[in-house]
This record gives structure tokens, sequence and C-alpha cells, in this order.
């Protein structure tokens, strides 16, 4: 009989020791049947997604940088506060739940709801946008997260949207790029 992934994970809902996390350190577990990494920096717990936004890098492989984690694989950014993607190439949070301390075990609970966009008093009225790539996506997502309300025009030689492109190129060179 094979065992399922969870059935190998701690399931952080029945609660996981203290000990069994170093400040620094990021243990992969799940919560619910969802894949999770919990946290540990000085007597903080963080709980969020196990998988990067921008191309499913595995989190709990990846570092703790002040009150963030970096993807392995191309370094996107998300805090553990709230799970905003901090740096591209993500442009989209990773979930978050409420990790709560009972004596010497950390229980993850419920997930946390994502944050609200900001609204900015100032700003320019309006915006262009040269190059419909994956820096002009991320240029675009950056100004709306940062509370950009305005009129915003991405200028573009492709009849398409913004896509991200080096992941195309990488699917097509490792030949698992779909037709379309």
């Amino acid at each position: 009989m094979s065992e399922t992934p969870e059935a190998t994970k701690p399931d952080f809902r029945n609660g996981f020791s203290i000990r069994g996390l170093s400040d620094g350190s990021m243990k992969l577990g799940h919560v619910d049947g969802e894949e999770v990494v919990l946290a540990r920096r000085g007597d903080e717990f963080f709980a969020v997604g196990a998988h990067c936004t921008h191309y499913g890098g595995p989190l709990a492989e990846g570092l703790i940088v002040d009150g963030t984690v970096r993807c392995p694989g191309h370094h996107a950014c998300f805090s553990f506060k709230d799970g905003e993607a901090l740096r591209a190439p993500a442009l989209d949070p990773v979930v978050c739940w409420r990790v709560e301390k009972l004596g010497d075990e950390v229980f993850v609970r419920e997930k946390l709801a994502l944050p609200a966009p900001r609204r900015v008093a100032e700003g320019p009225s309006s915006v262009v946008i040269v190059g419909g790539g994956a820096a002009g996506l991320a240029a675009a997502d950056m100004l709306r997260r940062e509370g950009y309300d305005g009129p915003l025009t991405i200028v573009s030689a492709d009849a398409s949207p913004p896509i991200d492109r080096p992941n195309l190129s990488k699917d097509y060179l490792a030949g698992t790029a779909q037709e379309e």
C-alpha cells in the first residue's frame, strides 16, 4: 500500500512541536489537504502556501530573509505577515494561515484574508508602459497594487495581452509547451 503525500508530512492543524523548528528554518506540512510551509523567525511563527505563485517553486526549499521567504527558482519574494508578493517575477500573493502558539506547540488555524488594495491620494493623471512582455505586465500589476487607479495603457507590438515569455521559452525548450 502506497502512502499519500499528506501521510508523510505533518498535519499542522493538529499541532507541531516548537522544538522541531529551529530559528530561521521552515518545515513542509499540510492543513486540510493543502501544502503549507511553517516558518520560524525568533519567537514568531508563520504559515504560508507551499508554492510560489510565479511558477510553482517549492518555498520550503527557499530562503528566509528578514520577514520574507524567497523562492529558490526565480527569487520571487513573499511577506510572511500577509503573503504579499514583494518582488517580481511573482505578481500574486501566497495564502497565509493564522498560527497559534500553545505551550510548546504551534497550531495552524484558518486562512487569513488577502490584504486589501491600497489607495493613493496623489499620482499621475495617466500612465503609459512601453512593452507588453513580463516586465510591462509586472509594472502594471505593481502600479495597481500600490493603489494607482488611473488610466493605464500598455503599448506593444503583440496583438495578445502580456504574457510571461521566459516560462514559454523554458517549456518549449523542455518539450512540454502546449500547441496553443
